[in-house]
């Protein structure tokens, strides 16, 4: 595969030019053409639009949440603070020193969820974080201390408030029972609280995308949007708050808000089914949600892997690709996107 820049399509070169137009024509529906690009950019404007209407006549897919972030970072900000960051599948815990607006310190440590974790019951996750904090805490004679916590929730969420949020359902490799439709804020305290950690108090609650662009507010103040392409992938911007027509009782008043779209959902409702090949629908019937997060499945670290060997078990099948395809090939989860991204260079 070869191509002239980072942003060029890969050209296959074999020496069988027979071949190769026969692989490059059979997966040629995979990209794009200009009239899908400017279809795909006129019905993501549309699903926005109706995401920010309060009664929309159609509902989208895109659910343009509040997070009710009361300001982003403007360089006053002083204090010692935890934060519990849960997204694929590690758990981040920090502890993070500020003054005038500057960190000043920052202790990091990485836990690995397990997968019985992730697909057992919520109980067991929030205790599992809960386990987490208290063991960050100890091992660094840090229990007797205060403490103001963020948790970064990497899950779509109805917020109601700064420290509240409802799961609206489970993306990417976590699938507990007991938690949609909960106060996730609630869940942690409750589990914080089992552990008798009631010198911690849980602050603030916000996707991974919104903690991107707050990062990225403190280093540059003029940044509005935020976007996060890994496991999944979702975007956040700042919004003027006379478009956010959805009921909410913020009590902020301001001109702007900041709006996490959530467009891993995007498509979910039937809009992009336009691009959508043989190859997303096997991908998507045989993940752990299907049916659910139908963009980021397109593209996602998550998918990536298995897109491309559904892809090649197609070619093998149809004599365009080895001897035909090995029951290793045709097994979910045996080809994964860091292996791809080997591949591709």
């Amino acid at each position: 595969m070869t191509g002239n820049s980072p942003l060029d399509l890969p050209c296959l070169k074999l020496d069988d030019v027979k071949l190769q137009n026969k692989i490059t024509s059979r997966l040629s529906c995979l990209v794009l053409g200009e009239s899908h690009r400017d279809h795909l950019k006129e019905v993501f404007l549309q699903e926005m639009g109706r995401g920010l209407e309060g009664k929309p006549s159609e509902p989208s897919s895109l659910f343009m949440e509040d997070t009710f972030l009361p300001d982003l970072p403007n360089g006053t900000e002083e204090g010692q603070f935890l934060a519990l960051d849960l997204g694929g599948t590690n758990l981040r815990v920090l502890l993070i020193t500020l003054k005038q607006g500057q960190v000043t310190d920052e202790i990091l440590e990485y836990y690995t969820v397990p997968e019985y974790i992730r697909y057992g019951h919520g109980s067991a996750l929030f205790d599992f974080l809960a386990s987490s904090v208290e063991g960050f805490l100890k091992k660094r004679n840090l229990m007797c201390n205060n403490y103001n916590l963020g948790f970064t929730f990497s899950f779509p969420i109805h917020h109601r408030n700064l420290r509240s949020g409802e799961l609206i359902k489970w993306s990417k490799s976590f699938n507990c029972p007991g938690v949609v439709g909960k106060d996730v804020v609630v869940l942690l305290e409750e589990a914080l609280k089992n552990k008798k950690l009631d010198n911690i108090s849980v602050v603030a609650i916000l996707n991974d995308t919104t903690g991107t662009m707050v990062r990225g507010a403190y280093l540059d103040h003029q940044c509005s949007m935020g976007l996060v392409l890994g496991t999944g992938s979702n975007c956040c911007y700042v919004e003027k708050a006379e478009n956010f027509k959805k009921q909410t009782n913020d009590d902020i008043i301001s001109n702007l808000k900041v709006v996490n779209v959530e467009w891993g959902a995007f498509g979910d409702n039937g809009v992009l089914n336009f691009m959508r090949t043989q190859w997303d629908i096997s991908v998507d019937r045989k993940s752990l949600l299907a049916g659910s997060f139908t963009f980021e499945k397109y593209f996602g670290g998550k998918c990536l892997g298995d897109l491309v060997r559904e892809c090649l078990v197609t070619l093998a099948d149809e004599g365009l690709f080895c001897t035909g395809p090995s029951e290793t090939l045709r097994t979910s989860g045996s080809l994964h996107t860091s292996q791809v991204s080997t591949l591709d260079g």
